[in-house]
């Protein structure tokens, strides 16, 4: 059972939008797992092999409780039986019980992202349902939130990650096979000045953001505090 489940598209891509939050969440003692929905082979540098060993080392520096990759084909994700990668997903939400689940935003320009958003969410929904019969028991999500990749979004609420930005960064330059440096030639987006960004938009030293399609409750006035 997990109280934090976030979904990537592939290898490095939960380290890239919401690692910071899991280095936080799992410091605050949370039990986080992460679920790859393809192994990332189609990237221009790596093999399948090389990418699901660097996930694991990730993983452990991260401290995430583990890691699963799920085997769908890169690059062609949106190709894929929808019914059959929304139910698998689905069980694996029912297997590990997650309070929270993360998954990427739905605007992007990689059609990976893009579908991962999509087929996820779904997932969360037909996970709950009882006359939909998988190999466990239903279960109701209660937050779903989608973190940044490519594009940017509007968003809920900023992470203050100030604390945890080194072992993001950290995690992130295992995947050697595709980021040289900790730079923008190399990476997909500029991470560290995004965060810086959304860090001083809070007043912190870095941030992450993230997006609830539904209202973020508060119980009372504390919640502010």
């Amino acid at each position: 059972m997990l109280d934090v489940l976030v979904f990537a598209p592939h290898p490095d891509d939960a380290e890239l939008g919401a690692g910071g939050a899991i280095v936080k969440a799992i410091s605050a003692g949370f039990k986080v797992g992460i679920i790859d929905l393809t192994a990332g082979e189609m990237g221009s540098l790596g093999t399948k092999e090389s990418r699901l060993g660097e996930a694991e080392v990730a993983r452990k520096i991260l401290g995430a409780e583990l890691r699963q990759n799920l085997g769908f084909p890169d690059a062609f994700l949106h190709f894929e039986d929808k019914k059959k990668v929304v139910l698998k997903i689905a069980d694996k939400i029912r297997e590990f019980k997650p309070t929270i689940v993360l998954m990427p935003y739905w605007e992007d320009r990689h059609p990976d992202h893009v579908t991962t958003s999509v087929v996820v969410s779904k997932a969360c929904h037909f996970a709950k349902l009882m006359k939909i019969k998988l190999d466990h028991p239903k279960h109701k999500v209660k937050h779903l939130l989608y973190y940044e990749l490519n594009n940017q979004s509007k968003f809920t609420f900023i992470m203050d990650i100030s604390n945890e930005f080194k072992k993001k960064k950290e995690a992130i330059m295992t995947f050697k096979s595709q980021f040289k440096e900790f730079s923008m030639e190399y990476l997909p987006f500029p991470v560290e000045e995004r965060c810086k960004h959304y860090g001083s938009l809070i007043e912190k030293e870095y941030g992450e953001a993230f997006y609830m399609k539904d209202p973020l409750v508060l119980k009372d006035w504390n919640a502010l505090i």
